[in-house]
C-alpha cells in the first residue's frame, strides 16, 4: 500500500534521527513531484518501453530500466510474462544497486526507490536495503515486492 503525500513528505524532511538511513518505495508519479533534495539519492525503475522519469536535479540518481516478472517462478508464468524475461532484472543490475548505496556519501539520509505502480519492484528494492544495509523501512508498505528482484539482490 504506497504512502500517502503527507506521511512521504514528513519522512522526507524527518529522517530517523539516529544516523541510519531510511528508504523508500513509490511510484513513478510520486518521484517526478519530489523537489531536490540534498540528503535524497533516488534510484529510478522504470520499464524497458517507458521513457525515463522526469526527475528533480538530484545529485545521486542509478536510473535501471527492468520489466516486472517474477522471474524466478517460471512454471507459473502467463504468456505475457514470458515474453518479459528477456527484459527481467539481472545481476548485473543488483551490482549496480549495490555499488550506488555503498557509494552514497553519509548526508544521504533517504534512498527513494520508484518503479512505475510503487508496489512491486521498488518495493523489493527497499526490502533488499534493510536487510543488506539496515535501512529503515515501511514492511506494511511492501508487502507485494517482486520475489524474484528480491532474491537476486540478497542471495536468499
Amino acid at each position: 500500500m504506497p504512502l500517502s503525500s503527507r506521511t512521504l513528505f514528513s519522512r522526507l524532511y524527518a529522517p530517523p534521527v539516529d544516523g541510519t538511513r531510511q528508504a523508500i518505495a513509490l511510484s513513478r508519479s510520486e518521484a517526478e513531484k519530489i523537489p531536490f533534495l540534498d540528503t535524497v539519492a533516488i534510484i529510478s525503475i522504470t520499464a524497458p518501453e517507458k521513457s525515463p522519469a522526469e526527475l528533480a536535479a538530484f545529485s545521486h540518481i542509478l536510473r535501471l530500466s527492468f520489466a516486472d516478472v517474477d522471474f524466478l517462478a517460471t512454471a507459473n508464468l502467463s504468456k505475457r510474462a514470458e515474453a518479459r524475461l528477456k527484459k527481467a532484472f539481472t545481476q548485473e543490475q543488483a551490482r549496480q544497486v549495490k555499488v550506488f548505496v555503498e557509494s552514497l556519501p553519509s548526508g544521504i539520509r533517504t534512498i527513494l526507490v520508484h518503479c512505475e505502480g510503487g508496489f512491486s519492484r521498488s518495493c523489493a528494492i527497499v526490502l533488499a536495503l534493510n536487510e543488506l544495509y539496515g535501512c529503515v523501512v515501511d514492511h506494511g508498505q511492501l508487502s507485494e515486492a517482486n520475489p524474484s528482484v528480491l532474491k537476486l539482490m540478497t542471495g536468499r
